[in-house]
């Protein structure tokens, strides 16, 4: 099977868009590697700055108000922004 160009995968994109075909299915009908395919589909109509690793960026709904730590006897300290501060608290 040969190395398929950028302009015959944009066609194979285009059609399995209006297919209305996982795919999977899509592949199998097309004799595609589904990794390859998939591949594709991402370069071809992905974001750029969507990362391809799987991983994404998050972002917190809310403003941090801080760490807590839980001592063993119940007591709490909240709003701890300072790192250093929680390593003295636990070494205490």
């Amino acid at each position: 099977m040969k190395r398929a160009s950028h302009h015959e995968m944009e066609a194979a994109v285009t059609s399995f868009k209006s297919s209305g075909l996982t795919q999977r299915e899509f592949c199998l009908r097309e004799n595609l590697k589904p990794a390859t395919f998939s591949y594709w589909c991402r370069k071809i109509d992905g974001d750029p700055k969507t990362p391809i690793s799987g991983f994404t960026e998050v972002a917190a709904p809310v403003q941090s108000v801080g760490l807590e730590v839980v001592f063993p006897n119940g007591v709490t300290v909240r709003g701890i922004r300072d790192l250093s501060l929680i390593r003295q608290l636990i070494s205490w």
